[in-house]
């Protein structure tokens, strides 16, 4: 005998309704959800320093070529430090670039080049109420040598002072070349990270 009673009309279309209505729900949140979107722009630009005798922008381009002229004797030489400029080139920010030095000196002679955290007395030669930073040195005599530093300008038209120095170890004819030449690259790794709007 069966004890089950079969369902009513009325019960089976009441809970397919409801079925109906549980699997609908779902699906038109789905739809909403990936109805959204958004839109991102990420604008173009330029990027470059350069070394310069120019302490404003626009800046001159190339390398710079620094001239040091003994002013002592060969056997007690004497060098006046040199100030330069490092601009920002382009039309977005750097966080570093590659500096090339090239020197061509005599074997006793070796080129330092130093920021300063504060800013450069540049009539006394130091740095006013701060401290000096090594940015790079070049072996003695005539060299090339090239390193990546992170102190550069890093907004657009910026620009920083850099002090450009001799140290001697022993005799400097005085009519010998003694010149120092500074070059930046700056690729696009070097280049801050671009923002993005949407």
């Amino acid at each position: 005998m069966n004890v089950h009673p079969y369902p009513s009309k009325a019960a089976v279309a009441t809970a397919a309704a409801a079925l109906l209505v549980c699997t609908s729900v779902p699906a038109q949140a789905a739809t909403t959800a990936t109805a959204a979107s958004v839109s991102q722009s990420v604008g173009s630009g330029s990027w470059g320093a350069v070394a310069t005798l120019s302490t404003a922008a626009p800046y001159t381009t190339g390398a710079l070529k620094i001239t040091f002229t003994n002013q002592g004797t060969p056997g007690q030489p004497s060098f006046s430090p040199q100030f330069f400029t490092i601009g920002n080139t382009g039309t977005l920010p750097i966080n570093r670039a590659a500096y090339t030095a090239t020197a061509v000196a005599p074997s006793t002679v070796q080129f330092i080049v130093e920021s300063c955290n504060t800013t450069w007395n540049e009539s006394t030669g130091v740095c006013t109420n701060g401290t000096t930073a090594q940015l790079l040195a070049t072996p003695a005599g005539s060299s090339t040598s090239s390193m990546t530093s992170t102190t550069v300008p890093s907004t657009p038209g910026a620009n920083l002072r850099l002090r450009a120095r001799v140290a001697s170890t022993g005799n400097v004819p005085n009519n010998s070349p003694t010149t120092l030449t500074v070059d930046l690259a700056v690729d696009r790794t070097q280049v801050r990270t671009a923002t993005t709007t949407g």
